[in-house]
């Protein structure tokens, strides 16, 4: 099946006509949407499903009260303003059948009539003008779901985000299982199995014990059933919160954007900004204070500082002379000879006396002295100090202090004035208390929204712990109703028919399994570009699916191993294809007799054994490219052809992976793949890869003002 053409009309943001060329060729096989968030990519995949099946999109069962309410929201606002309402999606499918392809055009179109919604659904065949009757629209869509189920369809919308919980969980092999087995059309075995279980019931037995068992049996079955349907209606419900908390978390930006762009200051941020203002102004002050005290005190002496080492150097000079003359004066002749009396002979006392004070006053003479020096300043001893310590600092003074000043002055000034215009600009009181008002309204939306997704998801966790709980008592009770059946030798044809159809779904599976195993090998090694990375992919009977890596092991390693953790630690660690080879290699059947035949090893050889490597020790590109690679071999092993919608393909995948993903994984995974991307996601570099296996391509924007997608073709660059 492929989808050659959507059409668009006043549903959810598509006002005006849109139409999509979907068609592809086998050397193009590749649609590109682009688009950034909110712009209206997911609505595609949404109006071809609701297109295809109408009520059962949305897991309703018919035209009822839930599914008119859901529609009502999809209609575009802008149309209701309209005299008329005229609003629509439209696909055309081809689908072979038998040696012919059939194109039909399938339409679903709603109008108001007295205020209540009227939806109607057409279908042409091959271009016809006249399109199917009744009866033939019957058969047609009891056709169409018998080829590909709403279930089945919604897997072939690839969501990397979802799909990453869904395959690597810990519900995974649960998820896997019912994937293969809904991709198959396996799943009627199970339909079928429980029918007969069901039926098996008004089948009175004389053994009580065994009508016992049975009905515990049927019991815990019927439990399974409501408790995944349960928990499919809730998953569906998160879902739907998820998407809008996005829808308004997007909102909410935007509206936070524009009221920015306009000038807009919030109140917690206008408060900042005064407090900001007031302390800026107050350093201000202080620096200015400190520049004036500085021009005050300090700058006049600056200014005539080759003045002030003149005058450094004549109060030097005249404290120096001053002191040469007192000492000068006390150090005469006649103070000598006072010194000297009684001390040497009178004779020569004169003589001596004069040659010593001579002698002192020429000592004591300073270099700067002069003969006819004349005193200016007289300063006193005190005023000389301080006149001295003055000079000092003037001379001394570090002018980058000052500077500094001037400096961070002049960078306070700057940032007071743009705070002030960013004050002066901003919104007027009415128009900020209506976008506080408008964000206040949004944040509660989110928190109400959030706390219920909060409680969905406990809801979840607790439902999914019960169905594990109920499946292991399940199981253990199916295994006791056979056991006592086989005992008493019951012939029973539906216990025989029970086990008929678990063995036809185990045989089935077990040829699937090993396709799947071969698929993912193929694609990986395609894909990935590490040597010895992954050697094998095992998926066994309870769909656990674990990679493995041929590595070289010691034997003394392997004794070292059993005797420190244990085998059952060991089998958690290196998996169970481990023990297996090792079985082989020592030619034993259990664990027991592996350690004696290890320690008996007189080779001490070394060997390869698989062993098994942790998905979540991967990094987020490698687990995606995983996830890929089990999808894309799930697909391949269904056979079934379906176009491939995939959003932001190369979610976490580095670059280096990208080129194998385009040339590998979407030019062969279908026939028609249809990418739903961001600028972001396939950028520049992403879109020359790509544009080689490009049939089309499309970019839509989100008009703000109209609130409207407009489209056009081409993408985000051009090539």
């Amino acid at each position: 099946m492929k989808i050659n053409k959507l059409v668009l009309k006043n549903f959810r943001s598509y006002e005006e006509e849109t139409t999509f060329d979907f068609s592809t060729t086998k050397e193009k096989n590749i649609i590109l949407v682009g688009g950034k968030n909110g712009a209206g990519k997911s609505t595609i995949f949404e109006a071809i499903k609701l297109c295809i099946y109408g009520p059962m999109a949305y897991k309703y069962q018919g035209f009822n009260s839930s599914y008119i309410s859901r529609i009502k929201s999809n209609i575009n606002n802008n149309s209701l303003k309209n005299d008329t309402v005229d609003a629509f999606v439209s696909i055309d499918i081809e689908i072979s059948e038998s040696t012919e392809k059939n194109t039909y055009t399938l339409k679903r179109e709603w109008t108001f009539k007295d205020k209540k919604l009227d939806e109607k659904f057409v279908v042409y065949k091959n271009s016809s003008l006249i399109p199917l009757d009744k009866e033939e629209l019957n058969y047609f869509e009891n056709y169409i779901t018998s080829i590909i189920s709403p279930k089945i369809f919604e897997f072939f919308f690839f969501d990397g985000e979802h799909l990453s919980e869904f395959f690597i969980g810990k519900n995974s092999n649960i998820h896997l299982k019912q994937s293969l087995l809904s991709l198959c059309n396996f799943d009627t075995f199970d339909v079928l199995k429980n029918t007969i279980i069901s039926t098996a019931r008004s089948n009175k037995n004389t053994n009580d014990e065994i009508e016992i068992i049975k009905d515990d049996y049927l019991n815990l079955e019927n439990r399974l059933y409501e408790l995944n349907t349960k928990e499919e209606t809730i998953s569906e419900e998160f879902k739907e919160i998820e998407n809008q908390l996005e829808d308004l978390q997007q909102e909410k930006l935007k509206l936070e954007k524009d009221f920015r762009k306009k000038g807009g200051v919030l109140a917690e941020e206008r408060e900042l900004l005064n407090s900001k203002t007031i302390e800026l102004e107050t350093k201000r002050s202080l620096i200015n204070q400190n520049i004036k005290d500085f021009c005050n005190e300090m700058l006049p002496f600056l200014i005539v500082k080759t003045k002030i080492i003149n005058l450094e150097k004549q109060l030097k000079t005249e404290s120096d002379t001053l002191l040469y003359s007192q000492l000068k004066n006390k150090l005469n002749t006649e103070y000598i000879k006072k010194l000297l009396l009684n001390k040497i002979d009178p004779s020569s006392l004169d003589k001596i006396a004069i040659t010593i004070s001579e002698a002192l006053v020429d000592d004591i003479k300073p270099d700067s002295y002069e003969e006819n020096f004349e005193s200016i300043h007289n300063l006193s001893n005190d005023e000389s100090k301080y006149l001295f310590s003055l000079i000092n600092t003037i001379l001394d003074f570090n002018n980058t202090t000052i500077l500094d000043s001037f400096k961070e002055y002049r960078n306070i000034s700057n940032e007071l004035s743009d705070i002030r215009t960013k004050l002066n600009t901003s919104l007027e009181d009415e128009s900020l208390n209506q976008y506080i008002n408008d964000i206040a309204n949004l944040s509660n939306k989110i928190g109400h929204l959030s706390e219920s997704k909060n409680l969905l998801s406990n809801s979840l966790d607790e439902i999914r712990l019960d169905i594990n709980e109920v499946t292991s008592e399940r199981d253990k009770s199916k295994s006791k109703y056979i056991e006592l059946l086989q005992s008493n030798k019951v012939v029973d044809m539906s216990s025989n028919l029970i086990l008929m159809l678990d063995d036809i779904i185990q045989t089935l599976t077990e040829n699937k399994t090993k396709e799947i195993q071969d698929n993912f090998m193929y694609i990986f090694r395609k894909i990935i570009q590490k040597d010895n990375f992954i050697d094998f992919i095992d998926i066994d009977s309870n769909f656990n699916a674990a990679l493995y890596i041929n590595k070289m092991y010691y034997s003394l390693e392997l004794e070292n191993l059993i005797e420190n953790i244990g085998y059952d630690e060991m089998e958690r660690k290196f998996g169970r294809l481990f023990f297996d080879d090792l079985f082989k290699l020592y030619n034993v059947e259990n664990r027991s007799e592996l350690l004696n035949a290890i320690k008996t090893d007189t080779q001490s050889s070394f060997l390869t054994l698989r062993t098994k490597v942790d998905i979540n020790g991967f990094s987020s590109g490698e687990k995606q490219i995983y996830i890929l690679c089990l999808y894309w071999a799930l697909l391949k092993a269904s056979d079934i052809e379906i176009p491939f919608i995939i959003d932001t393909p190369y979610a976490r995948i580095d670059e280096t992976h990208r080129n194998n993903i385009t040339s590998e994984y979407l030019s062969t995974i279908s026939d028609q793949v249809i990418i739903l991307s961001t600028n972001t996601e396939i950028d520049e570099k992403a879109y020359r890869e790509i544009k080689p296996k490009l049939n089309g391509e499309y970019l839509i924007q989100y008009d703000d003002k109209n609130r409207k997608t407009i489209q056009r073709e081409g993408y985000f660059f051009e090539v």
